[in-house]
């Protein structure tokens, strides 16, 4: 039986240089970029071998895996399939990726400032809110009509009378968004007034 070859391209879009490609364009502790030559150095290899970690050409001895995992302060676990090993279950339950599961830690960490409610409990009481979810489901509609008319043909234009469609559904999609922002503020007894 013949070896299938693995195109470029799924080798690119394999787990370990996407996960790679995001860590060096935001280190998950400071935000900041990381350059090829940067991380090299502290590798000790070249940075074309950086290079071709991130497009997914060569993998990484275990050794070199361990210190790209040191580096950016993640597992290596998380590394090879992105998600780390004590948050697997929540990932397998929720559907959270990695990132998602650290920002609600970090957000259940925060405390509370001046008298305002603790981040995690605000996000708590909006993730609580079958209201919220119905508006992703209209907000996801919106932003499928807004690609959908930016996506017309002139054939399909033909008849509108110059009408701006892709910027009426941008129109209504931020109308929206505004109603549902000053819905959830009347909840929680900030309302603004309109002038």
């Amino acid at each position: 039986m013949a070896k299938q070859e693995i195109s470029s391209i799924d080798k690119y879009n394999a787990t370990f240089p996407t996960i790679l490609r995001e860590l060096m364009n935001r280190h998950p502790n400071s935000g900041n970029s990381t350059t090829q030559k940067a991380l090299a150095q502290v590798l000790d290899i070249r940075p074309q071998t950086v290079s071709l970690y991130m497009n997914g050409a060569t993998q990484p001895t275990p050794d070199t895996l361990v210190n790209i995992a040191r580096y950016f302060d993640v597992s290596v676990d998380y590394l090879l399939t992105g998600v780390s090993s004590y948050n697997k279950e929540t990932n397998k339950e929720l559907g959270l990726t990695e990132t998602s599961i650290q920002m609600l830690q970090r957000a259940n960490e925060m405390e509370a400032f001046d008298g305002m409610p603790r981040v995690i409990d605000t996000l708590n009481n909006l993730l609580s809110d079958k209201d919220f979810y119905e508006f992703l489901n209209d907000l996801s509609f919106k932003a499928n009509a807004v690609r959908g008319a930016a996506n017309m043909t002139p054939e399909q234009k033909q008849g509108m009378d110059n009408l701006n469609v892709e910027g009426y559904y941008i129109w209504d999609m931020q109308m929206y968004i505004q109603e549902f922002i000053q819905e959830q503020l009347a909840k929680n007894g900030l309302e603004i007034e309109n002038e």
